[in-house]
């Protein structure tokens, strides 16, 4: 009878391997499965949608950040025009001299000796600006020389020379600044520099300036007869900014800061 037993025992152990091996191979066969299924997808597809993806994202950034418009062929040619008057000045203006203070006399009055604009600018490494205003409206010269006072420091600190000129801009001439500015402590500034007028230097003066105002007035800005205009020269001789009436200190020294 223990034989009997000992194979049904025997039996019922090979049925129980053969189950678990059976639900061992078909839980392998169903983790399998999503595997194969992923490694069929159509790859072509999938390239399909993820360019069509990429360039919805690139309309949606077009949207956000939209195309500059093109210019008219006028707007072309005046900013062609711009750009030639802009590299004329900037060479006009370089073939001239300044009268920049040099030091005091004995009086405590400040001294001043000639220097071209070019040398300046490559050697001692300045940054000019030219305020120009139209003969009649020389107290915007004073203003600016006013508004001077509170940035004394900055100007010293960051190599600023600021010029003050009064132009007759018909008759392309500058003019000589007033007893009530010239003899002023106002000019006596150290950031102040002079046009210096010698030989024919009025005439290159006058007629570099005029041709300032006239540019702006083909702009269509007729106020800058009435408010002046500022010139920002960079060290490097190029004009970095032109712009009507008063001058931002602040836009300034940002402009000359860059450089």
């Amino acid at each position: 009878r223990w034989q009997a037993v000992w194979a049904a025992s025997l039996l019922l152990l090979a049925l129980h391997f053969s189950v678990s091996s059976a639900f061992s191979l078909l839980r392998q066969t169903s983790r399998a499965a999503p595997t194969q299924m992923r490694a069929s997808y159509d790859r072509k597809k999938l390239n399909t949608e993820a360019s069509f993806t990429e360039g919805l994202m690139r309309s949606w950034e077009g949207l956000f950040q939209p195309k500059e418009p093109e210019l008219t062929p006028e707007e072309l040619e005046a900013q062609e025009r711009r750009e030639a008057s802009s590299e004329a000045t900037a060479k006009a203006l370089q073939s001239l001299k300044l009268s920049v203070q040099a030091g005091e006399d004995d009086e405590g009055m400040p001294t001043r000796r000639a220097a071209p604009i070019s040398v300046l600018q490559s050697k001692a490494k300045q940054s000019i600006v030219v305020f120009a205003v139209p003969q009649g409206k020389e107290r915007l010269i004073t203003d600016v020389l006013l508004s001077m006072r509170i940035e004394a420091k900055a100007f010293s600190e960051r190599n600023v020379l600021v010029v003050p000129a009064i132009v007759d801009v018909s008759a392309k001439k500058l003019v000589e600044l007033p007893p009530n500015i010239r003899d002023a402590k106002l000019i006596r500034q150290g950031a102040i520099a002079l046009p210096l007028i010698e030989d024919s230097a009025e005439d290159a003066w006058g007629a570099t300036l005029a041709a300032e105002f006239e540019e702006a007035q083909l702009q269509g800005t007729d106020e800058v007869l009435q408010i002046g205009l500022a010139l920002i020269l960079g060290r490097d001789g190029s004009i970095l900014r032109r712009g009507f009436g008063r001058p931002s200190w602040k836009v300034v020294f940002s402009e000359t800061d860059t450089l």
